[in-house]
């Protein structure tokens, strides 16, 4: 088990299109939060969730950290949870990914390429919250918090963080463990339903 990097769970998003806390919904006899704590601690000596409603995640007793800046999304979580993280490496994983593995975590946690943020590529698509993060990107989103306000173009968005430091992107569906299933997104109550079959 790792102590030199941190496990983040993003829990801050509004569920809007579920209707319903995602990461309170049953899978089996556990919830989703649940399920992907116990796959982090598989891996990580310490894990934090990054949410807002902290009463809702209190029965985890684990540590619990609330927004900085309030209405900003996903890199608000990342940059909160980054600031009150003890190691300089952390892991993010968002709250709707259930069928990821500790093997994929363990897999990227040991990229050695020294880039800020190392993430896995699927299908060529760039799973941007689902990898290694660096404090050292702490003064990159602040900077885009500040230029956010002032230009239109820059959204304040994960994205605008990804092109603006170092990413190492790993192509992992060769991998043995691998299966396509693994990033599916619950993010609407078709997804839920359909995600629900592989944990019964």
């Amino acid at each position: 088990m790792r102590n030199d990097i941190t496990g983040i769970i993003l829990c801050g998003g509004k569920s809007s299109r579920m209707q319903t806390n995602k990461a309170l919904l049953k899978l089996g006899n556990s919830t989703v939060i649940e399920i992907i704590l116990n796959e982090m601690r598989k891996v990580f000596y310490e894990v934090i969730i990054s949410a807002n409603e902290c009463d809702e995640f209190s029965f985890l007793n684990i540590p619990i950290i609330k927004d900085i800046q309030i209405d900003r999304g996903p890199l608000s979580g990342i940059y909160s949870a980054l600031k009150n993280s003890k190691t300089s490496r952390n892991f993010i994983v968002t709250c709707d990914l259930p069928l990821i593995n500790s093997k994929i975590i363990e897999y990227i946690s040991k990229d050695e390429s020294g880039k800020e943020i190392i993430i896995p590529t699927i299908n060529g698509i760039p799973q941007r919250l689902f990898g290694i993060y660096s404090k050292s990107v702490i003064e990159k989103i602040e900077e885009i918090f500040r230029l956010s306000e002032i230009d239109k173009m820059v959204k304040g968005s994960v994205y605008d963080l990804h092109q603006r430091v170092e990413v190492e992107s790993i192509v992992v569906d060769h991998l043995q463990f691998y299966n396509d299933n693994m990033f599916l997104n619950m993010n609407t109550p078709d997804d839920y339903e359909k995600i629900k079959k592989y944990f019964n």
